[in-house]
């Protein structure tokens, strides 16, 4: 419909328009208040109409969806001003919402240059601006709501059902600047078809599956065409990212992720994540209201047209639940190895033992301290050795690990790890788990027996007659060596030599023997041949025990005691009468050879020749 207000079947005058259309507007206070949220909006959606304020001006709160208890509807999502002078509002009762091409009316507003200029009223009039933002642009000091409202619908009406600037009987001067500024600005700026109405798009898409209490549950994914969207959540939780690091939830960008924080939260539920926009669509959308008895506006049976307005404090919101289940109670077990071989024995004298702690239903990004102590396991007493470690686990389930130093002093015995779980860096206060059980294997290590250290003792007697008292022209002493500790299947050598008693020093009498023994202890003898010279001695054997088929590289025992009876034989004096013999030949345990012994003797003879010569020479003079 195209109509223009020549062809109207009535034409308003000057004064009867004036005397027509210049009511006061008088809003109550409860009223006053733009809307603070909307619901997104679009052609074809029902709305509800709120009660009617004022005479010849008014505002109307326009709500989507219909109000369950229209008795008490709340706050309006929208406001609506009268585009349809000529047509009675039907208030408290169910519209629809349209786009200019859904009007119904036939007046001037069927022009889209005036739903231009009508559109653009409306987007500079109150509430698309606040009243102290438009008391400044219409030159209005101490603007009231009434006047502002008053100021705009004479505007509008100036365009939908006259075609001249009418003499209003404006309530105030400042009613009269708003016409005048949104007049002109119409004039000015409007053109010749309105623009596309805002498009202010928010989701928020929530979880896939449940969380669970003491984690992070999400993502809520937000999706909006705006800068920037709020989250909020009921009931409240903090906001953070995936990886538990807080967020700003004021400043949310297109298709972000976020997680409501419930890592202190134990016991389970639902939660409602809001995302919200400034602004929102449905500004000069228009609502159609059927008549009474008719739940269908048409253009032969319709009450008042009107254009809806979104406030400036306006926002656009959208939501998503999620749930979760309760948090997984925490608990903890462990496996005590040696930390060099990761097996469950450790070496008699102790070492380094790692206690590796499997953890469940704690909270990711949360600080927690791990304290651990090695029990004797035969009669449950404490070893005092501890161990500690602080982390912070980035999953529920995971492990860490403790470590303990064991001295020796422990051979034999079986120790079991005793780990307790705190809250924060400190193992103090009530402990979140702990695992101590005094015949759990995984967490017990052996400590091998100590070893019996290789040890010898000898027993030097005369081979001849068993007794510790040898001839004095010498002869052949067997040391019996015992020994105890030795490793079976293993070849030792034996290395001895005899002592002179009286003064500790060195015969060079020697001798050694190399043997496998079939068991850890045993005895092995050793012969030493003693030749003649050590009359009226006592003589102590020093055995020392070495590995291998040498007598070299690091003792492995040793007996040396120079009082030490049982390792001594004493040499009978020479008897009076005796030829003299020289001391001090020391015997390797072996014959001497007889060529030897040949050059020896031709020594002696060749000597004596020599002497008895000289001594012929010397008597000749």
């Amino acid at each position: 419909m195209n109509k223009t207000v020549s062809s109207r079947p009535t034409r308003m005058g000057r004064a009867a328009a004036a005397l027509l259309l210049a009511v006061a507007a008088v809003v109550p206070s409860a009223f006053a208040g733009s809307a603070s949220a909307a619901t997104d909006i679009a052609p074809g959606d029902a709305v509800w109409v709120g009660p009617s304020v004022g005479g010849g001006t008014h505002i109307t709160p326009v709500y989507i969806p219909v109000p369950a208890d229209t008795g008490n509807p709340g706050t309006a999502d929208y406001w609506a001003y009268c585009i349809e002078h000529d047509v009675s509002l039907r208030p408290s009762t169910s519209a629809v919402i349209g786009d200019f091409s859904s009007y119904l009316g036939s007046n001037y507003f069927t022009d889209p240059a005036i739903q231009a200029k009508v559109y653009w009223i409306v987007t500079h009039a109150y509430p698309s601006v606040s009243v102290a933002d438009l008391a400044i642009a219409a030159g209005a000091p101490g603007l009231t709501l009434n006047d502002a409202i008053e100021g705009a619908q004479y505007a509008i009406w100036r365009f939908t059902d006259l075609t001249f600037d009418a003499s209003w009987d404006w309530a105030s001067p400042n009613s009269e600047a708003v016409y005048w500024h949104l007049v002109n600005g119409a004039h000015a700026n409007a053109g010749a078809t309105p623009p596309a109405p805002a498009d202010i798009d928010v989701s928020v898409a929530g979880p896939a599956a449940p969380g669970a209490g003491g984690t992070l549950v999400g993502p809520f994914t937000v999706s909006t065409n705006q800068a920037t969207a709020g989250v909020a959540s009921n009931p409240a939780y903090a906001f953070t990212d995936a990886a538990g690091d807080p967020i700003d939830p004021n400043a949310v960008v297109d298709g972000q992720q976020v997680y409501l924080d419930l890592r202190g939260v134990a016991a389970a539920g639902s939660a409602t994540v809001t995302a919200t926009v400034a602004g929102a669509d449905g500004t000069g959308l228009v609502v159609s209201t059927p008549e009474v008895g008719s739940t269908t506006p048409t253009a032969a049976s319709h009450r008042q047209s009107q254009i809806l307005v979104a406030a400036s404090t306006a926002t656009t919101s959208a939501a998503a639940s999620g749930t979760w289940a309760a948090a997984a109670v925490p608990e903890i077990g462990t496996t005590l190895t040696d930390a060099a071989d990761e097996d469950h024995i450790l070496a008699w004298n102790g070492g380094s033992l790692v206690d590796t702690i499997s953890y469940s239903g704690l909270t990711a990004g949360q600080e927690y301290t791990v304290s651990g102590e090695l029990m004797v396991k035969s009669d449950g007493s404490s070893t005092a050795i501890t161990g500690q470690t602080t982390f912070t686990p980035t999953s529920a389930a995971g492990t860490v690990d403790v470590t303990f130093t064991v001295p020796s002093g422990y051979a034999g015995a079986a120790l079991v790890a005793f780990e307790t779980l705190y809250a924060g860096d400190t193992a103090t206060g009530t402990p979140v788990a702990e695992h101590k059980d005094i015949d759990d294997v995984n967490q017990t290590v052996t400590l091998e027996e100590q070893p019996v250290m290789p040890a010898i003792g000898t027993t030097l007697l005369d081979s001849a007659d068993q007794d510790h008292t040898l001839a004095w022209n010498g002869g052949t002493v067997i040391d019996t060596i015992a020994y105890t500790g030795l490793t079976p299947g293993i070849e030792y050598t034996v290395s001895g030599e005899l002592m002179r008693r009286s003064d500790g020093s060195a015969t060079g009498i020697t001798a050694t023997a190399s043997f496998t023994p079939t068991s850890t202890s045993g005895s092995i003898a050793v012969r030493f041949t003693v030749p003649n010279g050590y009359a009226g001695e006592s003589l102590v054997a020093f055995e020392t025990l070495y590995t291998g088929s040498t007598a070299s590289g690091t003792p492995m025992a040793e007996h040396k005691d120079i009082d030490d009876a049982a390792q001594t034989v004493a040499v009978e004096k020479q008897p009076a009468g005796t030829a003299p013999t020289v001391t001090g030949l020391a015997s390797t345990g072996s014959a001497l050879p007889v060529g030897l012994t040949a050059v020896a003797v031709t020594a002696v003879l060749l000597g004596a020749m020599f002497l008895i010569r000289r001594r012929k020479a010397h008597s000749e003079l």
